[in-house]
């Protein structure tokens, strides 16, 4: 009765995060995947009785008992796995007197950074004060509901936290993670020739982010920022199923 009652918990808490971050975001699947976990260990719990009755009444049944726990728990194992290499990856110490620092957008509300962005401008503004020499470059497009580009937006932030504007290049076109090293990096071979550079994002997204660079050809450390401590669960498992995509399909 125990596992029972444990199972029911975990899978009901996994149910309400989806419910509640659903709430405060777009749905996602990183919005998605804690429902999509919790709800086989809630439907378990519900019909625990009959389950364990189930593996007795023949040997098919304990088979297809042991091979949906054996599944499931493969895939969790492969889930834990793959957040530990996204994880370490993520506390990783860049390279320093990078020629430039490459700050990949995120949402903007108006005018105004998001949480997730100005952790991301708070570890570029540690950098960049550590690192005299280093250009920044701040790299998002306009989007749904923002006024201005996250690129403008996140200008404003840097200059009002005492970065001076001669340091930072904006590059306000792109939509996406790709974009952002794309853009970015036709921006900076114009500059420097072979040139180091640093990519700054969220701790979360380090290890997607250093591979969506490699694909476009840019040879970068990342800096790792903050995260939003309560969407930490969503964030990391879709940064699990889209690393296994692109380990599996190739696509990111």
């Amino acid at each position: 009765m125990k596992l029972r009652w444990f199972l029911l918990v975990i899978g009901v808490l996994l149910v309400l995060d989806t419910i509640v971050i659903s709430t405060m975001s777009n749905l996602n699947l990183g919005v998605i995947m804690p429902a999509i976990i919790g709800v086989p260990l809630v439907i378990i719990a519900i019909f625990y009785p009959q389950f364990v009755l189930w593996q007795n009444a023949s040997t098919l049944g304990k088979i297809v008992k042991w091979v949906l726990i054996c599944g499931y728990s493969l895939f969790i194992i492969i889930m834990v796995a793959t957040g530990i290499i996204i994880k370490v990856n993520g506390s990783k110490v860049p390279d320093k007197n990078a020629d430039a620092l490459i700050v990949l957008g995120a949402g903007v509300r108006g005018d105004r950074v998001s949480l997730t962005l100005k952790y991301r401008l708070d570890a570029a503004y540690d950098y960049l004060t550590e690192n005299k020499n280093t250009i920044v470059v701040v790299s998002g497009g306009q989007g749904r509901g923002e006024n201005i580009s996250e690129a403008e937006a996140m200008k404003r932030y840097l200059v009002s936290r005492g970065i001076d504007e001669n340091r930072i290049v904006m590059e306000d076109k792109s939509t996406s993670t790709q974009e952002n090293f794309l853009f970015s990096k036709n921006i900076l071979d114009e500059k420097f020739e072979n040139g180091k550079y640093v990519y700054v994002t969220n701790s979360f997204h380090v290890f997607r982010a250093g591979l969506v660079a490699q694909k476009n050809g840019v040879s970068a450390s990342g800096l790792s920022a903050k995260s939003v401590w309560y969407t930490a669960p969503n964030n990391y498992l879709r940064e699990v199923v889209a690393v296994w995509l692109y380990w599996l399909l190739g696509r990111l």
